[in-house]
């Protein structure tokens, strides 16, 4: 297949303003030496997690810091469980050590001083490796919460945080992953947190969450909620855990969808994001939403991005999806939950897995058939695409930005034998031919209808790359409709891969 190259980049050098991120928290996870790993997941073993956050984990040799060249400047990085806990404190019996906000200076060394210039030190070490800036875990309670016997009450809670968010505004950190804790699904608790950085921190981000379990409507051990099994996100718990969310979002820059289980991820995901989505008219202010390691879910539904892959410190080969996904932030940002309308479709598809031990850090599902349901198609800001297929379907999922951009992603499947790609002929109506268009996933193929010129050029580039082809005679025009075939989408969407198994991602331009 000849593609005519061009000098042409359609990705814009300057970094975006999504408040997107690299977690540590697998990172660290993967520093915890590989015979010990599975009694350290989930419930447990939380304290030696902590105990690998380190200077040297980070800014070493072969450390966490040197990643992702391509997007360092579009991403935070946050810095998980352990940055604020001292060596060797055991948090499966001494719990009250979460949440000092203060860096433990003998794992960050580098750092000295007061604690906003430890703060500070961190901040720039973190901006001099090329990334954002630096964002902190932070536990759903007051530091000593609950140390022999003592329960701070909420206006000392309120000063307590109050005096942190000061001490990071004046640092000129701009992120807070507010995570678990005594409080970890209280509105009113998350409210006041909300509300002191607001006050106190200005330009600091406070990312809110329900801590859910990793299945929709399914038993967890550290989740109480009502379980129907349905496999569906608003049927948890009677839809309470759905109302809680929708709540916390109503104040919070950002809310986070949560953890999930690897391999069954997407369906889970999804449907955590369509269900919130639709109530796009509910939220008072209505914040973004984090979609958490899920990037082509992000990129096609206009969501901020919680990374944990790593390439240093993961098995997982799907690093350039994390770079496409980013880049193309860049062109169309995240957007608040209340900007447009979305409509999910009536359509459910179910996948559904048998976990083998290892598989996954959900060690109470192991050797159990597992389901998670969502939404067949997602469109917000746009009609619902057109899809035929025979057989299975992928999820196909759209969305129009702020920006005037429009992304269509489609998102494999899962059954007992693993991971499938459906190919599906999409269709989107766009409208407006001159918007960029961000394409993930794979197809069968794509059709694109718009009001196009008597005259044009269509371009098209990898959103890892930097050179834009014209795809302009590999493509088919029927009236006011271009078809992309699969094979067109696929061989530009992984021209500038890298090692390893990621999808497609692309996007294309009509000059």
């Amino acid at each position: 297949m000849r593609m005519k190259e061009s000098k042409l980049n359609l990705v814009p050098d300057k970094p975006g303003n999504t408040p997107s991120y690299y977690c540590t928290w697998s990172t660290q996870g993967n520093a915890v030496s590989h015979d010990k790993q599975a009694s350290n997941f989930g419930v447990t073993g939380h304290s030696a997690y902590a105990e690998k956050l380190t200077e040297d984990l980070i800014f070493g040799k072969n450390g966490a810091a040197w990643a992702y060249d391509k997007i360092r400047k579009d991403l935070f990085i946050v810095y998980d469980l352990g940055w604020d806990i001292p060596l060797g404190a055991n948090l499966e019996k001494e719990g009250w050590h979460k949440g000092r906000l203060t860096l433990t200076q003998e794992k960050f060394p580098s750092c000295k001083g007061t604690p906003v210039e430890q703060l500070k030190t961190l901040n720039q070490m973190t901006q001099k490796a090329g990334w954002k800036g630096a964002g902190f875990w932070v536990a759903a309670e007051p530091y000593e919460y609950g140390r022999n016997g003592k329960i701070p009450n909420m206006e000392q809670t309120k000063a307590f945080f109050e005096q942190r968010a000061a001490w990071f505004g004046e640092a000129g950190i701009e992120y807070w992953k507010v995570d678990y804790g005594a409080f970890k699904g209280d509105v009113e608790f998350r409210k006041v947190i909300s509300e002191a950085a607001k006050k106190y921190g200005p330009g600091l981000y406070v990312e809110n969450c329900n801590v859910d379990g990793p299945l929709n409507d399914a038993g967890c051990p550290w989740c109480p909620a009502k379980v129907n099994n349905t496999g569906r996100f608003k049927n948890w718990d009677n839809g309470n855990i759905l109302k809680n969310a929708l709540a916390m979002i109503s104040f919070s820059p950002v809310y986070r969808t949560y953890d999930v289980a690897e391999i069954i991820s997407i369906p889970t995901t999804l449907d955590r994001v369509a269900s919130l989505l639709e109530f796009y008219n509910y939220p008072e202010a209505g914040g973004l939403i984090n979609c958490e390691d899920e990037p082509y879910n992000g990129a096609g539904l206009g969501c901020a991005l919680g990374i944990m892959r790593h390439p240093g410190f993961s098995e997982e080969k799907r690093f350039d999806e994390v770079v496409r996904a980013v880049r193309w932030q860049r062109i169309a940002p995240a957007f608040p939950v209340k900007t447009s309308e979305t409509i999910a479709d009536t359509t459910i598809l179910t996948d559904e897995y048998i976990f083998k031990k290892g598989e996954t850090w959900v060690d109470w599902i192991y050797g159990q058939k597992t389901k998670q349901l969502a939404p067949a198609r997602v469109a917000r800001g746009m009609n619902l695409p057109t899809v035929i297929s025979e057989g299975e379907k992928p999820f196909v999922i759209c969305s129009r930005n702020p920006s005037g951009a429009v992304t269509v992603a489609t998102l494999p499947r899962l059954a007992p034998k693993g991971q499938f790609f459906p190919l599906a002929d999409v269709s989107i109506d766009i409208e407006k031919y001159d918007v960029p268009i961000g394409i993930f996933g794979r197809y069968n193929s794509l059709s694109i209808e718009c009001n196009l010129p008597d005259k044009f050029k269509i371009y098209a580039q990898d959103l890892a790359g930097d050179n834009a082809i014209d795809i302009t005679d590999l493509v088919e025009i029927n009236s006011n409709k271009i078809i992309l075939s699969g094979k067109v989408l696929e061989t530009v969407g992984l021209s500038a891969k890298t090692e390893g198994v990621s999808k497609p991602g692309l996007m294309i331009k009509i000059k």
